[in-house]
Formats: structure tokens, sequence, C-alpha cells
């Protein structure tokens, strides 16, 4: 199309691809008496053109939006390091298909390159992990996840080219007349080249650093797969000298690190992925036991029974699952629940007691239900994926009893390899009841979670002081399925600090989503907290730690009680006194790190209950608490410093928040982008006259000093513009206000879509600047013309954000209820008003985005012929 502008009465006419296109500006008055006439009708118009991410209420079809890229950066440290690496790799891969001359690849060789791998992905997960800059880590976050990827790739093809080279080997070693022309293999000169179980582990590793969906929990799955395929088919050979030495079996590390990889991965089937593993498990170790029995000659494969650290990674597989948690609590505790069962049931054998096998017919001839927000959904029991059967329990029991009955002090060997052939129950540990305890804890369904990780505690309280999951200590613990060829592995079955800290955090959960009635919640925590203490003077695994301070600290800060910030404070004393000791400080991090901790946390989180609180000294306290951890052995943080600015935001002292940010540049403290948007938001929330004129004010001085390069510390984001305009948004509503305060809004707004356009603002954009800017229009203050002036510019905004979403944001239910709010308020014609306000409400269906509050607004402004 060609479109006409004028500007200054001349033309211009641009070449491109051999076309002659056009371009006149027009003048700006023009321009406004035209948008005055059409952009009403326009607007009702271009409502009925597809849109995107619609719902199958109407037909869509995807608009697509210009994308804005950032000039080319230099590669980073991290890609540098892995190119060097992939290098080796396509090195190892090229001379392994070379087949000219002697061979000089060793299995070593490819293991260094995939230890190399494994590593690379670890540490940059760890250093993701670690990285507390939210603006630096959006940067580099697409690239190091397509980094990770890459390096398990190449971990994945070393692996397939080892495995191809030992079928090689075996089928030029065995040939067979079977074998179709085109399924022959050349012959290989690495005769002794094959993959080792190391080779496996190091692919499972990397997979399990690699990111998260899927495919990741397929290719974990796909790995053990592969390797036990090829160990099945070796046992199925005949007897044959010729052969070579056998694929390696899997270990008990590589079934822990496929569930491991699976968990991680937060796909939606991986707790079903991770019981299946576990089920492969004990089918290899059963069919390596059946063959041995029968053929003693042939017992290079031996299979490995589950340990207590499979059980607690299949249980995290059903803790980190990234969809709707559904019943994975219930799940992930019928599985510990069964294991405490068998255990129980096989301890009980072993002692010569009555075993009660009850459990087992209600589990396997009934299914359960669990009533979840009003759905009924079937829990898939857990049938014969622990243990043996019902059978097998009594035969155990039998065949225990009499062995050691009949044993003596001389025939402890005999003993021992005839309880084994019982197949005892696997005792699980202190990870499987922290993992059942997390997932309640953070599975969102509020009290009742918090009372299914209270009981879990208790139960675990029990079953230790008890013993009763213990065997007796006239056995040898070698003989027991607990002792693991892993000897880092925990057996312990007592509660520890996590243990108490996780239903601490379930509480305070509580106190977030029952803030007018939580009060108890923070009780709850308290309480846990007193036991920590108690325990802790005589065992060191249950001494609180930081977490445990700083979850009941944040438990109190939730509520809504008068006395909650004096709570909270009394705790930090309290802490003091037990674990600051004049410049040493005692109190460790979750870890056990005292160097490291951050022992700012908990002052951080009484200056946060201050600044939630409505006490009128709020920000007096914060102050105060502040100054006593100046003058301690602990140094205050970037995070400390943005507590006390927030307490003076929320408590309408702007200015002094501007002097905290001036005193920690003072005191060497680098601000964050969170220390500017305090300072930003602190001006725009205050109801005094000129207040968003400061906070547009101190941005724009911030932008220059960035650009002239005096203040590196500072990066614009999306959360300081949208301050700022809300700022104008309250202030458009006052008798100060006006057109004026919504020019200025629509300044800011231009100037955010400015930065984003050239890169400087990095991240997903969001609508809540938009947002801000219909509001600001709805608000308006001023005659009749002005708020029609203000209707045209909040449609002008809505029609660009739906035209451009991936640099406007993407309208959301907020962002059609406060369009229809605008309309209803500036527009001055019924019919109009009406017709606009039946538009968006068409849309808001369309896009599956109607509110409450949209349908509320669309039903007190619309005649009661569109309400029927």
């Amino acid at each position: 199309r060609s479109q006409t502008y004028q500007r200054e009465n001349r033309s211009q006419t641009y070449q491109r691809d051999g076309r002659s296109q056009t371009y006149q500006r027009e003048n700006r008055s023009q321009y406004q008496r035209e948008s005055r006439n059409t952009s009403l009708h326009s607007f009702e118009r271009n409502d009925r053109r597809p849109l995107r991410n619609s719902n199958p209420l109407g037909s869509s079809t995807p608009t697509y939006a210009p994308t804005y890229a950032a000039a080319a950066a230099p590669p980073s440290a991290e890609k540098s390091k892995l190119d060097s690496i992939l290098q080796e790799s396509n090195k190892l891969l090229q001379s392994l298909t070379n087949n000219n001359g002697s061979s000089t690849l060793q299995l070593m060789d490819f293991d260094s390159v995939m230890t190399k791998l494994s590593r690379f992905n670890s540490e940059m997960e760890s250093e993701a992990n670690d990285n507390n800059d939210e603006i630096v880590f959006r940067r580099g976050h697409g690239e190091k996840s397509s980094l990770k990827r890459e390096a398990a790739d190449k971990c994945i093809e070393l692996l397939q080219a080892l495995e191809r080279n030992y079928d090689c080997i075996l089928q030029h070693a065995r040939p067979s007349d079977d074998v179709a022309p085109d399924d022959v293999l050349p012959e290989t000169k690495h005769s002794q080249l094959m993959p080792s179980a190391s080779s496996y582990n190091h692919v499972l590793h990397t997979l399990a650093h690699s990111g998260k969906g899927q495919r990741v929990a397929a290719e974990a799955s796909a790995t053990l797969d592969r390797m036990l395929d090829r160990c099945r088919k070796y046992l199925d050979m005949t007897k044959d000298p010729s052969l070579p030495l056998p694929p390696p079996e899997p270990t008990i590390i590589t079934f822990n690190s496929t569930i491991h990889a699976i968990a991680k991965s937060g796909a939606g089937s991986s707790g079903y992925l991770a019981e299946e593993v576990f089920s492969k498990m004990e089918d290899w170790h059963s069919q390596c036991r059946a063959h041995n029995e029968s053929d003693e000659n042939r017992s290079f494969y031996k299979g490995v029974a589950p340990d207590p650290r499979t059980l607690a990674v299949v249980l995290d597989a059903w803790a980190n699952r990234d969809e709707v948690k559904g019943f994975a609590p219930e799940r992930a505790e019928s599985i510990l629940n069964m294991a405490i069962n068998r255990r129980r049931a096989y301890v009980k054998s072993v002692r010569g007691e009555d075993t009660d096998s009850s459990y087992l017919e209600s589990e396997v001839e009934s299914d359960s239900f669990i009533d979840y927000d009003d759905d009924i959904i079937e829990e898939e029991y857990v049938d014969e994926e622990l243990a043996t059967g019902e059978d097998d329990v009594q035969q155990s029991a039998e065949a225990e009893l009499k062995v050691k009955e009949e044993a003596t002090d001389d025939s402890e060997a005999e003993y021992l390899q005839s309880k084994e052939s019982c197949g005892p129950f696997l005792r699980p540990n202190t990870v499987a009841f922290n993992t059942c305890i997390n997932t309640w804890a953070t599975c969102g369904r509020g009290r009742m979670a918090a009372v299914r990780t209270q009981e879990l505690l208790s139960q675990m309280e029990a079953i230790s002081e008890s013993g009763e999951l213990d065997l007796p200590d006239t056995i040898d613990a070698d003989g027991d399925i607990d002792s693991d060829e892993s000897s880092f592995v925990d057996h312990s079955l007592r509660p520890n600090a996590r243990s108490y800290s996780m239903v601490m955090k379930a509480w305070a959960n509580v106190a977030k989503m029952e803030r007018w009635s939580s009060e108890d919640a923070a009780e709850q925590c308290e309480d846990i907290l007193n036991r920590m203490e108690l325990r802790g003077a005589s065992d060191v695994s249950v001494r609180p730690n930081l977490v445990a301070y700083v979850t009941t600290i944040t438990a109190w800060s939730r509520t809504k009680a008068a006395h909650a910030p004096s709570r909270a404070e009394h705790i930090l004393n309290r802490m003091i006194d037990l674990y600051y000791d004049g410049n040493d400080v005692e109190l460790p991090s979750l870890e056990g790190d005292v160097e490291h901790a951050k022992h700012d946390a908990p002052f951080n989180a009484v200056i946060t209950a201050y600044a939630r609180s409505s006490d009128p000294n709020a920000a007096e306290r914060a102050f105060a608490v502040l100054e006593r951890l100046e003058v301690s052995p602990i140094a205050p943080t970037v995070f400390t410093y943005n507590a006390v600015m927030d307490v003076c935001a929320k408590h309408g002292d702007p200015e002094r928040a501007l002097q905290t940010l001036e005193k920690m540049q003072a005191l060497s403290v680098t601000p964050d982008s969170t220390s500017y948007d305090t300072i930003l938001n602190a001006f725009a929330r205050n109801d005094k006259s000129g207040s968003a004129d400061r906070a547009w004010e101190l941005l724009r001085q911030w932008e220059e000093e960035r650009a002239a390069g005096e203040n590196d510390t500072f990066i614009p984001s999306q959360v300081g513009y949208s301050a700022v305009i809300n700022g104008f948004a309250k202030a458009s509503g006052t008798e100060y206000g006006g057109m004026s305060t919504v020019k200025k809004a629509k300044e800011v707004y231009d100037r955010l879509i400015q930065q984003k356009e050239i890169g400087v603002i990095y991240g997903e954009s969001d609508p809540v600047a938009n947002s801000c800017f219909l509001n600001c229009c709805a608000n308006i203050y001023g005659t009749r013309a002005e708020r029609k002036e203000a209707l045209i510019l909040a449609i002008k905004a809505f029609e660009e954000m739906k035209k451009n979403p991936s640099l406007h944001g993407e309208p959301g239910q907020f962002t059609f209820g406060t369009m229809m709010k605008a309309c209803s308020k500036l527009s001055a014609d019924a019919a109009e008003r009406n017709r606009l306000l039946e538009s968006l409400f068409q849309q808001s269906c369309n896009r599956g985005l109607l509110s409450k509050s949209t349908l509320g607004q669309f039903l007190r402004h619309t005649p009661d012929e569109f309400s029927t």
C-alpha cells in the first residue's frame, strides 16, 4: 500500500527492492483533526480482526508483531568454553570413524570429555542459582539454556558413538546369517573401545542439568533402556568364547541418576516415569538372580536393589512436577507409607513377631479417591512397585524365622545368604520423609497442606524414637538392604533442621494466603522454632538455622496482627542472644555453612514486617534495626537497604528513602534495579502535589547519568517506568491533574517503548505499564473536551498493545477491565459508550479473559438488552 504523510510540504521517496514508495508525513494539526473523527469508529472495526491466543469461543488467526533484535554481542566466556570442549568431542568422533591405521583411542579419552561436559552444565546451573541480579540473569538465561542443551546433545552423541562401536565389535565377533544386508555394520579397528557404566552416568548427569521439559525426561529414560537392552541381549546369547566383554550393567548410581534427571525435568509425567524406572530396577535385579541361579558360570550381571536414595528421588519426581500438583502429594505420601508398611512387615518377620498383612489386601482391592478443588481425581494406588507381594511377605517371614532358629554363631554367613534371598524391604530415610513433606509444603493447598506436613513430621519423630524400622542389633547390618555400595547415602531416619524448616514454610504459606486470620499460622511456626531450640541444645542436627528464623519472622510479617512486627523483632533478639557472641556468629545457613551464610536475612525480614504494618512508628523502628545491623559484625547488604527504602515508600517518606539510597552509595554498597525502582515507587505513590513529577525527574536524571557513563549501576526496568506512570495516574484524578498529567504519562510510556526497541530494557514484556496509562486516562480530572482527548489516547494505546504484544505486553484481565473503566467514564455519548463496551466484552470473551470485574462493569454501564 501507499501511505501519504505531509511534513513541511515536502515528499520523500525511498527505493526498496526495486519498488518506489512515497511517504509524506502529515502536519500535526491535520493528524489530530482526523484522529478525533476516525478513532472511535476504527476502534470498533479493528476489534473484529483476528485475535492472538483466542479461545474456542471465537475463530482466530495469529497476528505477528515485529521483533526488535539487539546488536550482536561477542561470544560469552561460557560459549567460548563450550566451543573448546565441543572441538575435543568432534576430534574424538572423527578419529572413531576413521578406520585407517592403528587405533590409539581409549575409553578414558571419551570419559574425560564427557566429564567436562557434565561439569560444564553443573557449573552453569550453579551459577544461575547463585545469581541474585534478576536483570542480568534474564539477559543471559536464553543463551545459557541453549548452551546446556548443546552440551547434553554432544554428550549423548559421544555415548551413542561408543555404543555403535561396541555393536560393530559384537556383530563381527559373532556373525549371524539372520542379519539383513542393510543392517550389517562395518568392521572397526577400535576392538577394545566400548562404553562403561561411568559413560552412561556422565550422560545422565549432563541431562539432569540441561534444563526442564518432557524431552529431558524421555532422553534419560531412553538412555537407561538402551543400556538394559544390550545387557539382556547379551544374556540371551549362547556361550561362545569368541564373544567380547559384556556391555556394562546399570549400577545403583545409574538407576538413581536416571530418576534424578527425570525428577529435575519437571515434566508432567515425571512421577510416572520415575516409578517405571524403579520397576525396571527391580525387574532387572530379579532377572539377574534367576539367571545366575540357573547358570553359575554366567554371573557377570548381578543387578542392584533399590536403596534409600532411590525411594527419595522417586518421591522427588512427584514433588518437582511443573504442572498443577494434582494428587502428587497424596501419591508421594502413599508411596512413602507403602515403603514404611513393608519395611515394618519385614522387620517384624525378622524379629519373629506376627505380620499383619491386612494393609496389603486393602490397598490392592480398593481404589482411593481424592477430593481436590471440588473435582474427584482417581488416584492410582501403589501396588507392587516397591517390593514383592503379600505371598512374598509371608514366605520371607517364614524363611527368615526358620533360618534364624537354625543359625548358630558359626553359621552367620549361611544365615546372611538366606536372608538376602528373602528380599528385605528398603528402609525410608530422612531424605525420603523430607521430600514428601516438601511435596505437601509446596502444593499450594494452604492450611490442609500445612497440617499434613506436621503429621508427617510427627510420624517421622515417632518412628525414629521407637526404632520400629530398625533390624535387631544381633543381625549384621551388612546383610541388610540398607547397606549400599554408595557410602555417601544417608541411612539415618530422624528429623533434622530441614524437616522442621519445611513444616514452618508450609505454615508461613498459610499466613500469606489467610492474612486476615493467619495469626495462628505464625504461632505454629514459632512453636516449631521453640522445639528446635530446645532439642538443638543436645542435638546439633536439629539446631535452628537461618532459614528457620527467617521463615518464622516472615510468617509474622504476613499477618495483619498489630503486634506482628514486635513479635518478629522479639524472635530476632532471641536469635542474637543465642548465637551471636561479640564478633563471632555461630548461626549456620541451611547447608551448615557459617562463613557464607546470609546473616542479614533475619534483619531484613524484620524490616519487611515493619514495611507491611500500619504502625505510625514503623519507619523509625526499621531504621533502628538497620542501625543495629550496621554496628554489628554483620554488614548490611543491598537487600537490607532496599527493605528500609520500602518502609519509607509505604509510610509516605520518599525523601528519606532517597537519602538512604545516597547513604548506601557512600558506604560502597552497590544499588540494584530494585533500589532505583523502590525510590521511584516511593515518590509515585505519595499523595503530595508534584510527587509524580519528582519521580519522572529522577528517572530522566538517572538515564542521563547512565548515558554519560556517570552511573553504571542504574539499569532501566519496566517496573520503574510503570511506577512513574502509575504516579501520574493517581495525580490525574486530583484537582491539580488534568490533560497535562495524561500527556506526561504518555511521554513516560513512549520512553519505555523506545528503551525496549533499542534493547536497553530486556525481558518479556508485561501489560502493567499499558494498563497504568489506561488508568491514567480514565482518572482524568478535566473538561469534556479533555476527557474526549484522553479517551482517544487510551484507545490508541490499547490498539497498539493488541497489534504489537511482544513490545507492549499481552492484554490481560486487568487491561480489559481498565479499558472498560476508561470508556464508561470518558465517553459522553451513550450509543458510542455502549458500542465500545460491547466490543470490549466480546474481545475479552474471545480471549478467555472475562473476569468478574470486567463483567460487572459491562452490566453496570450498558442497557438491560445487552445484559440479557
